[in-house]
């Protein structure tokens, strides 16, 4: 184009980029002409348009050659402009021209139109998009009143309604995202009117739109509380202020559950309320934990302001003084007012010179309990400085969440069990250098019985011996001289010297049983007693009697000492058995363990047999059941029965010695009962 003289032409000044522009252009070549011949009307609406802060173009004459500012410029977008400039709108705008068209002609005919947020599909930057403008169109007329042109003005709304398009896509989003919540959600408009509720609400009331409609929900709500909550509501509605309040709602099963409401203003781009959105929470369980937790701590205050000991509670690090009961404080020496809400160590600083400060810090920064018996503190109590004794504890007292918020502190005064202790310490210490001594004597008298035991062996013996032999020999020599009072001294001589010589014989294998140089082994029981059968021969076969045993196991044992044992117990039923009827001895077993007998002795971890001797013999009184295993017992006369009263107590120290136990049973009428208890394996071959 060849540039337009713009001299004289002063409605073209102005108008920034595109004033250039149309000064620039050369208009000789499209219909409009020269400027200068422009009729008055359009010069007029060109120096206007030029100066307008908003978007606006002419469109003048049959071809409705365009003219257009820089505020119209992004409308047109970078494909259509400066082209656009001086060339007709039908070609501009080809793509919508079938739908602005006949916008123009009416226009043309003086017709004016205006249209808000109408939606046009531009191709401005390379793509077609869909754009949103408030069109104004009205006619230009010239001089003589015919319409010339169209003077368009536009103001693009298109990021206003994306923003409205948004914002109603986003209340969309957030009411089927409300649908998904637990909590029960609703919207009010400005008056508090509520026009939607979420899915939860209408599930959980059982109720409908149209029973919800505008104040519906009153209708869920308790009579008893609900002019509390509309008076609240209203008065948030009023002054524009949130609401927040807890109440009941009726729930489908007709029971009210305790929820917590919130409501929030929603405001206008204006700042102005135009909604409210509420949402009610659930909160019945945490009320019941709150007042099961409010129940639990006042119980817990009633228990220790009741407890017999002395309990308190210290809150916080710096341990301040929140509850305590008297017994407490009479073990402080201590006023309510001097420690209560206060630091402990402050309120008693004695107990924080005694280290017990670290104690308590270490039990709150750890959680771990602290415990100590008979702990001695220096108080000033009654007016003088007293030294108690205390039991105590430090335990973490913790929130429901467990964090650590204290601590529990129990206390028991034991001065006077401590003192006690102490006077009994020094009874105690003398009744030890007395039983020392004791000791000292049975070790000595023990040693004196190792030593009569090593006389009794070789040095009664002997004599005893001789006594015997030429006792023998002196009534050999004088047979024929002795008289029948004579001849029974001498029988008396040797009935004497030969029980003499079995108690000699019996003491020293009593003494023997306490050697520890025997060695366990395994010993078969059932052998055992064939072998003792066949030492009993002749006298079994004399007595007619009858030994009827059980399969026995094989045990660790002294074989020496079991074959003595079992030796005794079946002589002693042979020596007492019946005149008037032949004997029988039974010996049965079981296997037992420590929790079915209870016997003390008994290692739990260990499997023990019980051996019962039983037999038809004369028995002996139940009295002496314990007295029969005595050392030179006897229940009969020498005269009756031969013996020296020591078998049964060999067998007693022999069972003890295998770390198991006899005992017996006796009866005039049924014989005797003795029962041995004896381990399976020894404990020490068990552990190794």
């Amino acid at each position: 184009m060849t540039s337009t003289d713009s001299s004289n032409l002063y409605f073209l000044a102005g108008g920034g980029e595109m004033g250039a522009l149309i000064r620039a252009a050369d208009w000789s070549k499209t219909s409009l002409g020269d400027p200068k011949g422009w009729p008055q009307s359009l010069q007029t609406m060109v120096a206007v348009m030029l100066e307008s802060p908003f978007g606006m173009y002419i469109a003048w004459g049959e071809d409705y050659t365009q003219l257009y500012n820089d505020a119209y410029r992004p409308i047109l977008g970078s494909s259509k402009h400066p082209q656009a400039l001086g060339i007709s709108t039908r070609e501009t705008f080809a793509e919508i021209w079938h739908i602005i068209g006949s916008m123009f002609d009416d226009v043309m005919q003086g017709i004016p139109v205006g249209f808000p947020d109408f939606m046009l599909p531009l191709n401005r930057n390379g793509f077609v998009e869909n754009c949103y403008f408030d069109f104004s169109y009205s006619p230009i007329r010239k001089e003589d009143g015919e319409v010339g042109g169209v003077l368009v003005t536009v103001i693009e709304t298109t990021n206003k309604k994306k923003a409205e398009e948004a914002l109603i896509l986003s209340e969309e989003r957030f009411r089927n995202m409300s649908d998904n919540i637990p909590n029960l959600a609703w919207m009010a408009n400005a008056d508090g009117e509520i026009f939607w509720y979420n899915r939860q609400w209408y599930e959980y009331t059982d109720t409908t739109p149209e029973q919800m409609e505008g104040w519906g929900w009153q209708s869920v709500h308790d009579p008893a509380v609900l002019p509390d909550v509309l008076l609240k509501w209203r008065e948030s509605i009023a002054y524009g202020q949130p609401f927040e309040m807890v109440f009941p709602i009726k729930g489908a099963d007709g029971r009210f559950r305790q929820f917590l409401t919130r409501v929030l203003p929603v405001y206008n781009e204006e700042g102005k309320i135009n909604k409210w959105f509420g949402s009610n929470t659930d909160v019945t369980k945490q009320i019941e934990a709150e007042q099961k937790l409010k129940e639990t701590e006042q119980n817990l205050r009633n228990t220790i302001l009741q407890a017999p000991v002395a309990m308190c509670i210290f809150r916080g690090p710096d341990h301040v003084v929140e509850l305590a009961n008297e017994r407490m404080f009479e073990l402080w020496g201590k006023t309510a007012e001097q420690v209560m809400n206060k630091p402990i160590f402050e309120g008693l600083p004695e107990a924080k010179n005694q280290g017990f400060e670290d104690l308590v810090d270490g039990v709150y920064t750890t959680g771990e309990t602290f415990s100590a018996q008979g702990v001695p503190i220096t108080l000033p109590r009654n007016g003088k400085v007293e030294t108690v004794y205390v039991n105590f504890v430090y335990k973490a007292y913790r929130e429901p969440g467990g964090n650590i918020s204290g601590i529990l502190a129990v206390a028991v005064d034991v001065t006077a069990q401590i003192v006690a202790r102490q006077k009994i310490e020094e009874i105690v210490a003398e009744r030890t250098k007395e039983l020392a001594a004791a000791i000292h004597n049975l070790q000595k008298s023990n040693a004196d019985l190792a030593q009569f035991a090593h006389i009794a062996s070789h040095d009664l013996q002997e004599p005893l011996r001789k006594i015997s032999t030429f006792a023998q020999v002196l009534e050999n020599r004088l047979s024929e001289h002795l008289d029948e009072q004579s001849k029974n001294y001498f029988q008396k001589l040797r009935s004497s010297s030969a029980r003499m010589t079995t108690l000699i014989r019996d003491v020293l294998n009593y003494s023997e049983l306490d050697k520890a140089t025997e060695v366990f082994t395994t010993v078969d029981l059932n052998s055992l007693v064939e072998s003792i059968k066949i030492d009993y021969d002749l006298l079994l076969e004399e007595k007619k009697s009858v030994i009827s045993c059980e399969n026995l196991p094989v045990i660790e044992a002294i074989p020496l000492q079991m074959l003595q044992l079992f030796s005794n117990l079946i002589g002693n039923s042979l020596k007492f058995s019946r005149k008037d009827q032949p004997a029988v001895i039974t010996i049965s077993t079981s296997r037992i363990t420590a929790d079915k007998t209870g016997q003390s002795f008994m290692h739990p971890s260990m499997e023990y047999i019980k051996i019962t001797f039983q037999d038809n013999g004369i028995g002996f009184r139940e009295e002496y059941a314990d007295k029969i295993f005595n050392i030179f017992q006897r229940l009969h006369r020498k005269s009756e029965y031969e013996g020296t009263g020591i078998g049964l107590a060999m067998c007693k120290k022999i069972a003890l010695n295998h770390n198991g136990d006899l005992d017996a049973l006796g009866s005039s009428e049924n014989g005797a009962v003795f029962n041995v208890i004896l381990p399976i394996k020894q404990l020490n071959t068990q552990n190794s």
